[in-house]
Protein backbone atom coordinates (compact mmCIF):
# COMPACT_ATOMS: atom_id res chain seq x y z
CA UNK A 1 0.00 0.00 0.00
CA UNK A 2 1.19 3.49 -0.77
CA UNK A 3 1.00 6.50 1.48
CA UNK A 4 -1.08 9.50 0.67
CA UNK A 5 1.10 12.58 0.34
CA UNK A 6 1.95 13.86 3.80
CA UNK A 7 1.82 17.60 4.32
CA UNK A 8 3.90 17.24 7.49
CA UNK A 9 6.60 15.43 5.53
CA UNK A 10 6.81 18.25 2.99
CA UNK A 11 7.30 20.82 5.72
CA UNK A 12 9.83 18.89 7.79
CA UNK A 13 11.62 16.89 5.12
CA UNK A 14 10.77 13.61 6.87
CA UNK A 15 9.81 10.34 5.25
CA UNK A 16 6.12 10.85 5.84
CA UNK A 17 5.73 8.48 8.77
CA UNK A 18 2.77 9.50 10.94
CA UNK A 19 5.14 10.14 13.85
CA UNK A 20 6.30 13.14 11.85
CA UNK A 21 3.23 14.94 13.14
CA UNK A 22 5.00 15.26 16.46
CA UNK A 23 8.10 16.92 14.98
CA UNK A 24 8.24 20.59 16.03
CA UNK A 25 8.10 23.42 13.53
CA UNK A 26 10.81 26.09 13.75
CA UNK A 27 10.49 29.71 12.87
CA UNK A 28 13.33 31.44 11.12
CA UNK A 29 14.43 33.18 14.32
CA UNK A 30 14.85 29.83 16.03
CA UNK A 31 11.80 29.85 18.30
CA UNK A 32 10.45 26.31 18.47
CA UNK A 33 6.75 25.90 17.78
CA UNK A 34 5.25 22.46 18.28
CA UNK A 35 1.80 21.13 19.23
CA UNK A 36 2.88 21.49 22.86
CA UNK A 37 4.70 24.84 22.83
CA UNK A 38 1.93 26.54 20.84
CA UNK A 39 -0.27 26.16 23.92
CA UNK A 40 2.07 28.57 25.72
CA UNK A 41 0.68 31.35 23.51
CA UNK A 42 -2.29 32.58 25.52
CA UNK A 43 -4.37 33.77 22.55
CA UNK A 44 -4.01 30.45 20.73
CA UNK A 45 -4.71 28.51 23.93
CA UNK A 46 -7.89 30.49 24.56
CA UNK A 47 -9.06 30.21 20.94
CA UNK A 48 -8.51 26.45 20.85
CA UNK A 49 -10.35 25.90 24.13
CA UNK A 50 -13.17 28.22 23.06
CA UNK A 51 -13.85 26.53 19.72
CA UNK A 52 -13.57 22.97 21.00
CA UNK A 53 -15.67 23.57 24.13
CA UNK A 54 -18.42 25.40 22.22
CA UNK A 55 -18.78 22.42 19.87
CA UNK A 56 -18.38 19.85 22.66
CA UNK A 57 -21.30 21.25 24.66
CA UNK A 58 -23.83 21.05 21.83
CA UNK A 59 -26.55 18.37 22.11
CA UNK A 60 -26.15 15.69 19.42
CA UNK A 61 -29.61 14.70 18.15
CA UNK A 62 -30.86 12.01 15.78
CA UNK A 63 -33.78 12.92 13.51
CA UNK A 64 -36.04 11.04 11.12
CA UNK A 65 -36.90 12.12 7.59
CA UNK A 66 -39.69 14.36 8.96
CA UNK A 67 -37.26 16.09 11.32
CA UNK A 68 -38.69 14.33 14.36
CA UNK A 69 -36.49 13.21 17.24
CA UNK A 70 -35.31 9.59 17.23
CA UNK A 71 -34.38 7.71 20.40
CA UNK A 72 -31.78 5.05 19.58
CA UNK A 73 -28.75 3.32 21.10
CA UNK A 74 -26.59 5.31 18.69
CA UNK A 75 -27.76 8.46 20.49
CA UNK A 76 -26.06 7.18 23.65
CA UNK A 77 -22.69 7.08 21.85
CA UNK A 78 -23.10 10.53 20.31
CA UNK A 79 -24.73 12.38 23.18
CA UNK A 80 -23.51 10.73 26.39
CA UNK A 81 -20.51 8.36 26.16
CA UNK A 82 -18.80 7.05 23.00
CA UNK A 83 -16.89 4.51 25.09
CA UNK A 84 -16.68 3.48 28.77
CA UNK A 85 -13.68 5.75 29.39
CA UNK A 86 -14.83 9.06 27.93
CA UNK A 87 -17.83 11.35 27.99
CA UNK A 88 -19.16 12.74 24.73
CA UNK A 89 -17.96 16.18 25.82
CA UNK A 90 -14.37 14.97 26.35
CA UNK A 91 -14.38 13.03 23.09
CA UNK A 92 -15.50 16.05 21.06
CA UNK A 93 -12.96 18.26 22.81
CA UNK A 94 -10.21 15.88 21.71
CA UNK A 95 -11.57 15.61 18.16
CA UNK A 96 -11.76 19.36 17.52
CA UNK A 97 -8.47 20.19 19.22
CA UNK A 98 -6.57 17.49 17.29
CA UNK A 99 -8.16 18.60 14.03
CA UNK A 100 -7.15 22.23 14.63
CA UNK A 101 -3.60 21.49 15.79
CA UNK A 102 -2.65 18.51 13.60
CA UNK A 103 -5.28 18.76 10.89
CA UNK A 104 -6.88 15.37 11.55
CA UNK A 105 -8.36 13.23 14.30
CA UNK A 106 -9.02 9.51 13.95
CA UNK A 107 -11.31 7.25 15.98
CA UNK A 108 -12.22 3.60 15.47
CA UNK A 109 -15.92 2.72 15.23
CA UNK A 110 -16.48 -0.55 17.07
CA UNK A 111 -19.39 -2.64 15.76
CA UNK A 112 -21.12 -5.83 16.88
CA UNK A 113 -21.72 -8.92 14.73
CA UNK A 114 -24.73 -7.19 13.14
CA UNK A 115 -22.70 -4.14 12.15
CA UNK A 116 -24.35 -1.91 14.76
CA UNK A 117 -21.99 0.71 16.31
CA UNK A 118 -21.26 -0.10 19.95
CA UNK A 119 -18.36 2.26 20.68
CA UNK A 120 -16.08 4.99 19.34
CA UNK A 121 -12.44 4.87 20.47
CA UNK A 122 -9.87 7.61 19.69
CA UNK A 123 -6.65 6.57 17.99
CA UNK A 124 -3.30 8.12 18.86
CA UNK A 125 -2.55 10.93 16.40
CA UNK A 126 0.80 9.49 15.32
CA UNK A 127 -0.46 5.93 14.90
CA UNK A 128 -3.03 6.25 12.10
CA UNK A 129 -2.29 6.92 8.46
CA UNK A 130 -4.55 6.97 5.37
CA UNK A 131 -3.12 4.74 2.61
CA UNK A 132 -4.20 3.42 -0.78
CA UNK A 133 -3.78 -0.09 -2.15
CA UNK A 134 -2.64 -0.91 -5.66
CA UNK A 135 -6.16 -0.43 -6.99
CA UNK A 136 -6.37 3.04 -5.45
CA UNK A 137 -8.84 2.09 -2.72
CA UNK A 138 -8.56 4.05 0.52
CA UNK A 139 -7.69 2.33 3.82
CA UNK A 140 -6.50 3.43 7.24
CA UNK A 141 -3.35 1.85 8.60
CA UNK A 142 -2.88 1.78 12.39
CA UNK A 143 0.76 1.25 13.31
CA UNK A 144 2.08 -1.45 15.63
CA UNK A 145 2.42 0.70 18.74
CA UNK A 146 -1.35 1.23 18.80
CA UNK A 147 -2.37 -2.43 18.69
CA UNK A 148 -2.20 -5.05 21.40
CA UNK A 149 -0.84 -7.66 18.98
CA UNK A 150 2.08 -5.45 18.02
CA UNK A 151 1.15 -5.66 14.33
CA UNK A 152 -0.25 -3.15 11.87
CA UNK A 153 -4.00 -3.06 11.48
CA UNK A 154 -5.71 -2.10 8.23
CA UNK A 155 -9.27 -0.76 8.54
CA UNK A 156 -11.74 0.42 5.88
CA UNK A 157 -13.01 4.03 5.99
CA UNK A 158 -16.39 2.83 7.29
CA UNK A 159 -14.70 1.91 10.60
CA UNK A 160 -12.82 5.20 11.06
CA UNK A 161 -14.48 8.40 12.23
CA UNK A 162 -12.19 10.97 10.62
CA UNK A 163 -12.54 14.58 11.81
CA UNK A 164 -10.75 16.98 9.47
CA UNK A 165 -9.68 20.59 9.60
CA UNK A 166 -10.99 22.83 6.82
CA UNK A 167 -7.76 23.21 4.84
CA UNK A 168 -7.19 20.14 2.69
CA UNK A 169 -5.47 19.58 -0.63
CA UNK A 170 -6.94 16.19 -1.50
CA UNK A 171 -10.11 15.92 0.58
CA UNK A 172 -8.60 13.11 2.68
CA UNK A 173 -5.77 14.60 4.73
CA UNK A 174 -6.20 18.07 6.19
CA UNK A 175 -3.53 20.48 7.38
CA UNK A 176 -3.36 21.86 10.90
CA UNK A 177 -3.24 25.48 11.96
CA UNK A 178 0.07 25.12 13.84
CA UNK A 179 1.98 24.46 10.62
CA UNK A 180 0.70 27.56 8.87
CA UNK A 181 0.65 29.83 11.90
CA UNK A 182 4.18 28.90 13.03
CA UNK A 183 5.59 32.34 12.28
CA UNK A 184 2.78 34.16 14.09
CA UNK A 185 2.87 31.79 17.05
CA UNK A 186 6.66 31.97 17.15
CA UNK A 187 6.62 35.76 17.17
CA UNK A 188 4.14 35.82 20.02
CA UNK A 189 6.04 33.21 22.01
CA UNK A 190 9.33 35.02 21.41
CA UNK A 191 7.80 38.28 22.65
CA UNK A 192 6.65 36.50 25.81
CA UNK A 193 10.16 35.20 26.43
CA UNK A 194 11.71 38.60 25.83
CA UNK A 195 9.20 40.26 28.17
CA UNK A 196 9.98 37.70 30.85
CA UNK A 197 13.73 38.25 30.53
CA UNK A 198 13.37 42.02 30.50
CA UNK A 199 11.08 42.33 33.49
CA UNK A 200 12.95 39.71 35.47
CA UNK A 201 15.70 42.30 35.44
CA UNK A 202 13.34 45.00 36.66
CA UNK A 203 12.82 46.38 33.20
CA UNK A 204 16.40 47.64 33.17
CA UNK A 205 19.10 46.64 30.68
CA UNK A 206 22.58 45.54 31.51
CA UNK A 207 25.43 47.98 32.01
CA UNK A 208 29.19 48.28 31.67
CA UNK A 209 31.71 48.46 34.50
CA UNK A 210 34.81 50.41 33.50
CA UNK A 211 38.14 50.70 35.31
CA UNK A 212 40.96 53.17 34.68
CA UNK A 213 43.48 50.45 34.01
CA UNK A 214 43.72 46.78 33.17
CA UNK A 215 42.39 44.10 35.52
CA UNK A 216 44.04 40.84 36.28
CA UNK A 217 42.07 37.69 35.54
CA UNK A 218 41.49 37.18 39.25
CA UNK A 219 40.25 40.75 39.78
CA UNK A 220 38.02 40.56 36.70
CA UNK A 221 36.41 37.32 37.87
CA UNK A 222 35.90 38.61 41.41
CA UNK A 223 34.35 41.89 40.23
CA UNK A 224 31.98 40.20 37.78
CA UNK A 225 30.81 37.54 40.23
CA UNK A 226 30.30 40.12 42.95
CA UNK A 227 28.25 42.38 40.68
CA UNK A 228 26.07 39.57 39.33
CA UNK A 229 25.50 38.21 42.81
CA UNK A 230 24.37 41.50 44.32
CA UNK A 231 22.76 43.41 41.45
CA UNK A 232 21.49 41.08 38.70
CA UNK A 233 18.00 39.68 38.21
CA UNK A 234 15.48 40.81 40.84
CA UNK A 235 18.13 42.44 43.03
CA UNK A 236 18.03 45.74 41.21
CA UNK A 237 17.84 48.97 43.15
CA UNK A 238 20.54 48.20 45.73
CA UNK A 239 23.63 50.26 46.53
CA UNK A 240 26.72 49.36 44.52
CA UNK A 241 30.17 49.79 46.06
CA UNK A 242 33.01 49.72 43.54
CA UNK A 243 36.73 49.74 44.27
CA UNK A 244 39.92 50.83 42.54
CA UNK A 245 38.22 53.61 40.55
CA UNK A 246 35.70 51.29 38.84
CA UNK A 247 32.63 53.00 37.41
CA UNK A 248 29.29 51.55 36.31
CA UNK A 249 27.69 52.97 33.18
CA UNK A 250 24.19 51.60 32.45
CA UNK A 251 23.22 51.01 28.84
CA UNK A 252 20.30 53.35 28.29
CA UNK A 253 17.13 52.18 26.57
CA UNK A 254 14.43 54.29 25.01
CA UNK A 255 10.99 54.05 26.66
CA UNK A 256 9.59 53.42 23.18
CA UNK A 257 11.46 50.12 23.07
CA UNK A 258 9.64 48.93 26.18
CA UNK A 259 6.41 49.55 24.28
CA UNK A 260 7.12 46.45 22.20
CA UNK A 261 4.27 44.96 24.22
CA UNK A 262 1.94 46.91 21.96
CA UNK A 263 3.14 44.79 19.05
CA UNK A 264 1.88 41.68 20.82
CA UNK A 265 -1.68 42.87 20.29
CA UNK A 266 -1.19 42.34 16.57
CA UNK A 267 -0.41 38.67 17.22
CA UNK A 268 -3.79 38.30 18.91
CA UNK A 269 -5.52 39.57 15.76
CA UNK A 270 -3.48 37.23 13.57
CA UNK A 271 -4.30 34.20 15.72
CA UNK A 272 -7.99 35.19 15.68
CA UNK A 273 -7.85 35.18 11.88
CA UNK A 274 -6.22 31.75 11.75
CA UNK A 275 -8.89 30.29 14.05
CA UNK A 276 -11.79 32.16 12.48
CA UNK A 277 -13.12 33.80 15.62
CA UNK A 278 -13.61 37.46 16.65
CA UNK A 279 -10.76 38.94 18.75
CA UNK A 280 -13.24 39.57 21.56
CA UNK A 281 -13.38 35.81 22.13
CA UNK A 282 -9.64 35.88 22.84
CA UNK A 283 -10.28 38.49 25.54
CA UNK A 284 -8.91 41.31 23.42
CA UNK A 285 -10.40 44.19 25.40
CA UNK A 286 -9.74 46.86 22.79
CA UNK A 287 -11.82 45.03 20.18
CA UNK A 288 -14.81 44.56 22.47
CA UNK A 289 -17.48 47.24 22.74
CA UNK A 290 -21.00 47.14 24.09
CA UNK A 291 -22.43 47.44 20.58
CA UNK A 292 -20.45 44.66 18.92
CA UNK A 293 -20.56 41.89 21.54
CA UNK A 294 -23.94 40.58 20.39
CA UNK A 295 -22.85 40.79 16.75
CA UNK A 296 -19.65 38.90 17.59
CA UNK A 297 -21.66 36.10 19.19
CA UNK A 298 -23.83 35.83 16.09
CA UNK A 299 -20.81 36.03 13.79
CA UNK A 300 -18.83 33.26 15.42
CA UNK A 301 -21.91 31.02 15.51
CA UNK A 302 -22.89 31.42 11.86
CA UNK A 303 -19.39 31.63 10.38
CA UNK A 304 -17.33 29.20 12.46
CA UNK A 305 -19.28 27.04 14.91
CA UNK A 306 -21.91 26.12 12.33
CA UNK A 307 -19.17 25.01 9.92
CA UNK A 308 -17.57 22.78 12.58
CA UNK A 309 -21.01 21.37 13.43
CA UNK A 310 -21.65 20.51 9.76
CA UNK A 311 -18.18 18.99 9.60
CA UNK A 312 -18.93 16.55 12.44
CA UNK A 313 -22.51 15.88 11.30
CA UNK A 314 -21.50 14.91 7.77
CA UNK A 315 -18.90 12.40 9.00
CA UNK A 316 -21.32 10.84 11.52
CA UNK A 317 -24.10 10.71 8.92
CA UNK A 318 -21.88 8.99 6.37
CA UNK A 319 -20.19 6.49 8.70
CA UNK A 320 -22.79 5.78 11.42
CA UNK A 321 -26.30 6.90 10.40
CA UNK A 322 -27.09 6.56 6.71
CA UNK A 323 -25.53 3.10 6.31
CA UNK A 324 -26.92 1.82 9.61
CA UNK A 325 -29.94 -0.49 9.07
CA UNK A 326 -30.53 -0.75 12.82
CA UNK A 327 -31.80 2.79 13.39
CA UNK A 328 -34.72 4.79 12.03
CA UNK A 329 -32.65 7.96 12.06
CA UNK A 330 -32.22 9.84 8.81
CA UNK A 331 -29.57 12.29 9.98
CA UNK A 332 -27.64 13.57 13.01
CA UNK A 333 -27.74 17.19 14.10
CA UNK A 334 -25.80 19.31 16.58
CA UNK A 335 -28.18 21.78 18.19
CA UNK A 336 -26.52 25.21 17.93
CA UNK A 337 -29.14 26.75 20.20
CA UNK A 338 -27.06 25.50 23.11
CA UNK A 339 -24.47 28.17 22.25
CA UNK A 340 -26.85 30.67 23.82
CA UNK A 341 -27.53 28.51 26.86
CA UNK A 342 -26.39 31.22 29.27
CA UNK A 343 -27.87 34.13 27.30
CA UNK A 344 -31.36 34.35 28.78
CA UNK A 345 -32.40 37.50 26.93
CA UNK A 346 -31.54 36.10 23.50
CA UNK A 347 -33.32 32.83 24.25
CA UNK A 348 -36.42 34.65 25.53
CA UNK A 349 -36.65 36.67 22.29
CA UNK A 350 -36.20 33.52 20.22
CA UNK A 351 -38.90 31.55 22.06
CA UNK A 352 -41.33 34.49 22.04
CA UNK A 353 -40.90 35.03 18.31
CA UNK A 354 -41.55 31.39 17.53
CA UNK A 355 -44.43 30.99 19.96
CA UNK A 356 -46.37 34.01 18.69
CA UNK A 357 -46.21 32.55 15.17
CA UNK A 358 -47.49 29.14 16.27
CA UNK A 359 -44.26 27.33 15.33
CA UNK A 360 -43.52 25.97 18.80
CA UNK A 361 -45.53 24.88 21.84
CA UNK A 362 -44.90 25.67 25.52
CA UNK A 363 -44.01 22.03 26.18
CA UNK A 364 -41.45 22.06 23.38
CA UNK A 365 -39.87 25.13 24.97
CA UNK A 366 -39.87 23.43 28.36
CA UNK A 367 -38.27 20.35 26.85
CA UNK A 368 -35.45 22.41 25.34
CA UNK A 369 -34.95 24.10 28.70
CA UNK A 370 -34.83 20.80 30.55
CA UNK A 371 -38.20 21.24 32.29
CA UNK A 372 -40.99 18.68 32.56
CA UNK A 373 -44.06 19.17 30.31
CA UNK A 374 -47.46 20.13 31.74
CA UNK A 375 -50.96 19.11 30.77
CA UNK A 376 -52.34 21.31 28.03
CA UNK A 377 -48.90 22.59 27.05
CA UNK A 378 -48.96 20.98 23.61
CA UNK A 379 -51.31 23.63 22.21
CA UNK A 380 -50.02 26.08 19.58
CA UNK A 381 -50.61 29.79 20.16
CA UNK A 382 -50.67 32.88 18.00
CA UNK A 383 -50.41 36.51 19.11
CA UNK A 384 -53.76 38.31 18.80
CA UNK A 385 -53.70 41.02 21.51
CA UNK A 386 -52.71 38.20 23.89
CA UNK A 387 -51.62 34.66 23.09
CA UNK A 388 -54.58 32.64 21.84
CA UNK A 389 -54.84 28.91 21.03
CA UNK A 390 -54.72 28.22 17.29
CA UNK A 391 -57.68 25.83 17.64
CA UNK A 392 -59.91 28.77 18.73
CA UNK A 393 -58.54 31.31 16.25
CA UNK A 394 -61.60 31.25 13.93
CA UNK A 395 -63.91 31.65 16.92
CA UNK A 396 -61.94 34.66 18.20
CA UNK A 397 -61.86 36.35 14.78
CA UNK A 398 -65.60 35.81 14.22
CA UNK A 399 -66.32 37.28 17.65
CA UNK A 400 -64.24 40.35 16.87
CA UNK A 401 -65.98 40.88 13.53
CA UNK A 402 -69.41 40.48 15.12
CA UNK A 403 -68.56 43.06 17.77
CA UNK A 404 -67.66 45.69 15.15
CA UNK A 405 -70.61 45.08 12.77
CA UNK A 406 -72.99 48.14 12.55
CA UNK A 407 -76.67 47.61 13.47
CA UNK A 408 -78.08 49.45 10.42
CA UNK A 409 -77.37 52.09 7.78
CA UNK A 410 -76.71 55.64 8.92
CA UNK A 411 -77.20 54.82 12.60
CA UNK A 412 -73.81 56.10 13.64
CA UNK A 413 -73.73 59.63 15.02
CA UNK A 414 -70.58 60.32 13.08
CA UNK A 415 -72.20 59.17 9.85
CA UNK A 416 -75.18 61.52 10.45
CA UNK A 417 -72.86 64.44 11.10
CA UNK A 418 -70.88 63.69 7.95
CA UNK A 419 -74.03 63.47 5.84
CA UNK A 420 -75.37 66.76 7.20
CA UNK A 421 -72.06 68.55 6.58
CA UNK A 422 -71.82 67.32 2.98
CA UNK A 423 -75.43 68.32 2.25
CA UNK A 424 -74.90 71.80 3.70
CA UNK A 425 -71.72 72.26 1.65
CA UNK A 426 -73.43 71.26 -1.58
CA UNK A 427 -76.34 73.64 -0.94
CA UNK A 428 -73.98 76.56 -0.34
CA UNK A 429 -71.98 75.75 -3.46
CA UNK A 430 -75.19 75.63 -5.54
CA UNK A 431 -76.35 79.06 -4.35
Amino acid sequence: MGRIGSFIAKLTGTTGHPDAAAIPFRMSAGTIISPDTCMEVSAFHRGLIYLSSQIAKLPFNLKDINNGMVDDDLLTLLQFAPNPEMSAFSFRLLSIQSAIIYGNHYAEIERDYRGKPTGIYPIDQGSCEPVRDTSGKLWYRISANASASGQEIILPPSKILHTRNFHTKDGIISQGVVAYAAETLGTSRGADKFANSLFTNGGLPSGVVTVPGALSDEAFTRLKESWDKNHSGRKTGGTAILEEGAEFKPVSISPDVLQFLESRKFSVLEIARFLGIPPQKLFDGESATYNNIEHANLEVTTDTLDAWACNLESEVNMKMVRNNPHTKAFKSELDLRAVYRGDMETKAKYYTSRMQNASITPNQIRQMEGDAPYEGGDEYYIAANNFSPVSRLDEIIDSQIAGKKPEGPNTSKSDEDLTEAVTSYLKKKKN
